[in-house]
């Protein structure tokens, strides 16, 4: 095929080319209708077989489907399919502006108010896809279309699935742009409409803080990013907002939005909020029963947890006064009173300090208490094991025989006089250390190091180790039991963190993902 572009296709023509990729499209003119129209052509690979041909134009087909079945503001309009001399072709609405790419390219990031705005467009658009079977699989700021009149349009249906229909990718095949599929897309599994609904996560995302909320230098480390990292909330990100946002990009389905129109009636909370100058942490708290925050309090005890949240029994308010500890006294104007100032006498109003709580709570010494008992469990362990070792080699040296060497790695180097370097705790082991540490850590940040090594050490130990399917059993129960302790110490945010970890091992393994999800349901997760 020549590079030039044709004259016509069709009964269109062609006036230039304006973008290629898999295909070519064309920017042309309808003379029947005396319009201006976007036409897309089927471009195929030299070299393609037969079946990979009829595949393409299979696809292809699919994808003016998938569109021309959607007459809504917020997607793009098909005008028809049709085919010129074996040169298949779609006709569509030409979109002026510029897509959301060309806008972070130039911007870098855009601010909350205006991307809450076009993701609410975006979800309006999707919601009327969903409810009318189609997925579209390759939400991406390449494929959101901003117009110069202010509008929003979704592009590109090319590998959207038509649930009213066969499929046509196998399962195991994967579809989609790695920065942007959520982790049943990446495991290539039947997915649903909260697969575009991450996928609207990470764009939020990528829109409020100018970067990616998973980055790597490849496509493994990027979606290994998005099956076990969590991202950091960005600094311009209101509160409301970030609970939205992290929501949506939860790495379990049934953790997510529901569906496009439950994320856009949070967001349009979230907007309500940013737009009156209040801030709401709960973003499905109605603007119409936004509580201002109260006044800042000092709380008679110590009793908040190293996270932040109120211990049972705790008291916030002080028993002195009944307005709360360091806001002004408000008195009796003298005439409510009935008397005049002449005749009152003032003192000066003393209010007693709180009373100064324990250094360290009891929900802490609780804390501590558990992980005191787990490291003198493991700790005999360790001395049992060691108390074995010394024993054997004391009843190897009474004999006067070595033990037979089974292999070259078994076999001292440095013959019979050589000493042997103590024995280095296995990867399992370091993984379960880390998990212990992650549960100590009260700062987010350590946590997520911690959590990150703990996986790093099981999958290390699962490459290693000739059953691995044994290892990952090990790795899966080890997170789920650290989850139990943490929701047993009143830490459910936490133990939800150890969850992940153990889905990213249980990914691929009926039994084991349905032994977190059998946890999830047990613990109401």
């Amino acid at each position: 095929m020549s590079q030039s572009p044709p004259t016509t296709l069709g009964k269109y023509q062609i006036l230039r080319e304006i973008a290629r990729s898999n295909d070519i499209v064309y920017e042309a003119y309808d003379p029947v209708m005396n319009r201006r129209v976007a036409l897309k052509e089927l471009s195929m690979p030299a070299g393609a077989t037969e079946p990979q041909r009829e595949d393409r134009v299979r696809r292809f087909l699919r994808e003016a489907k998938a569109a021309g079945s959607l007459a809504h503001p917020n997607v793009v309009t098909i005008y028809e399919y049709g085919e010129d001399t074996g040169r298949q072709y779609i006709a569509m609405e030409y979109l002026d502006g510029q897509n959301l790419r060309n806008m972070l390219d130039t911007k870098g990031f855009i601010e909350p108010k205006r991307a809450i705005e076009i993701v609410i467009e975006v979800l309006n658009g999707l919601e009327f896809a969903h409810s009318h079977g189609v997925i579209h699989r390759d939400i991406k700021p390449d494929n959101i279309q901003l117009l110069e009149n202010g509008e929003v349009k979704i592009t590109d249906f090319g590998i959207a699935r038509l649930t009213f229909e066969p499929n046509l990718t196998m399962d195991g095949q994967v579809f989609g742009t790695p920065s942007y599929m959520s982790p049943e897309q990446i495991n290539g599994r039947e997915i649903d409409a909260r697969s575009d609904v991450f996928s609207v996560g990470v764009i939020l995302y990528e829109m409020v803080a100018g970067q990616k909320p998973f980055t790597g230098d490849n496509v493994v480390s990027i979606t290994y990013a998005i099956m076990n990292t969590e991202p950091d909330q960005p600094t311009q990100c209101p509160p409301g907002l970030w609970q939205v946002i992290r929501q949506a990009i939860d790495k379990s389905p049934q953790l997510r939005w529901s569906g496009a129109k439950e994320m856009m009636g949070a967001l349009r909370s979230v907007l309500s909020q940013i737009e009156s100058g209040s801030v709401v942490a709960d973003p499905m708290l109605s603007p119409s029963y936004a509580i201002p925050a109260p006044p800042p309090v000092i709380p008679q005890t110590t009793g908040l947890t190293p996270y932040g949240t109120p211990m049972p029994g705790s008291i916030h308010l002080q028993p002195y006064q009944q307005v709360p500890y360091g806001q002004p006294y408000q008195h009796t104007p003298y005439a409510a009173q009935g008397q005049p100032p002449s005749q009152l006498t003032q003192f000066p109003v003393y209010y007693p300090p709180p009373p100064r709580g324990p250094i360290v709570s009891a929900e802490t010494r609780y804390f501590l208490g558990r992980m005191a008992i787990a490291f003198l469990v493991i700790g005999s362990i360790v001395a049992a094991v060691v108390m074995a070792i010394v024993k054997g080699a004391e009843a190897v040296n009474k004999s006067g025989n070595l033990p037979k060497a089974t292999n070259s790695k078994s076999a001292p180097s440095g013959g019979a006089g050589t000493s042997r370097s103590p024995a280095r705790p296995t990867k399992s082991q370091d993984a379960k250390l880390a998990i212990a540490d992650a549960m100590r850590q009260p700062e987010a940040s350590s946590r997520r190091d911690s959590w990150s090594r703990a996986s790093q050490f099981w999958a290390e130990a699962i490459t290693e180790d000739n059953d691995s399917f044994k290892v990952r059993t090990d790795a899966v129960n080890s997170f789920l039991a650290a989850a139990n302790d943490l929701v047993d110490a009143g830490y459910p945010d936490i133990a939800r963190e150890a969850v992940y970890e153990a889905q990213g091992f249980a990914q691929g393994y009926i039994d084991l993902e349905q032994r977190v999800e059998a946890w999830k349901v047990a613990f109401g997760r």
